[in-house]
């Protein structure tokens, strides 16, 4: 039986949503970038990327132009899950964000008709210096259609759910946010909103009990497809803000 965040969603969405209320629009916090996408995928060594690698595992990353909207966007094609999962994603680099540290990933997300809204990760969350292999983190991810986090690389079995929750459709543009308070213990938080609407809000465990606490790293696109079809997504306006 998975277990819901029910319980806890308006005291850690007041939670989240009071620590972000003062944000301005402007980037310059600690690790903060943004990307549109519009003047290609830039990774690398190239001017000016937010992007250290691309994640092509039986997958494809790139920029092309964007349906129903104008300029580019990053779009991820990945196989159907055979011996492993299949990637197609991008990853940067933080600067790690200790225990009460906070990190906002927004982003627009257009998954095309007959491509699954299914077992689909989107977002990851990681230490990939806290001294254990595997890269323990959080993971955003789609099941039937609604926004879950995954905790499992952190220890915890169940994740954070909830199935009255709004759900995405095939073929439209959704603009998604999801805030995380950093911590191995109950002072974590995080809060998840869907098209402007709270979808999810939980406390608990965001980061791995190790002997170094933190995020370092956020992957976006199909970071893993555990289905037996294809899965295609459309990514657009991603933000990433540090506090």
């Amino acid at each position: 039986m998975i277990r819901t965040a029910i319980p806890v969603l308006l005291a850690a969405g007041a939670l989240i949503a009071a620590a972000y209320a003062s944000r301005s629009s402007a980037q310059g916090g600690r690790g903060s970038f943004a990307d549109d996408f519009d003047r290609g995928l830039c990774i690398g060594r190239c001017a000016g990327a937010p992007w250290a690698i691309a994640q092509q595992i039986r997958g494809e990353v790139r920029a092309a132009p964007a349906p129903d909207r104008r300029g580019l966007a990053l779009l991820a094609n990945a196989q159907p899950k055979a011996d492993g999962v299949a990637k197609a994603d991008v990853v940067a680099r933080l600067r790690p964000i200790g225990p009460g540290g906070r990190i906002e990933v927004a982003f627009d997300l257009r998954i095309p008709a007959g491509s699954p809204l299914n077992s689909l990760q989107l977002v990851d969350l990681e230490c990939a210096t806290c001294g254990e292999g595997g890269n323990p983190g959080i993971r955003l991810y789609l099941r039937r259609g609604r926004l879950r986090i995954d905790r499992s690389k952190i220890g915890v079995e169940h994740a954070w759910t909830r199935d009255d929750a709004p759900a995405l459709v095939n073929d439209r543009w959704h603009h998604i946010v999801w805030q995380v308070r950093v911590s191995a213990d109950e002072a974590g938080a995080t809060r998840v909103l869907l098209d402007g609407r709270e979808v999810l809000a939980a406390r608990g465990a965001t980061a791995a009990d190790l002997p170094r606490v933190a995020i370092d790293r956020v992957q976006i696109g199909i970071t893993a497809n555990s289905n037996p079809v294809p899965a295609t997504a459309w990514f657009d306006n991603v933000r990433v803000d540090v506090r």
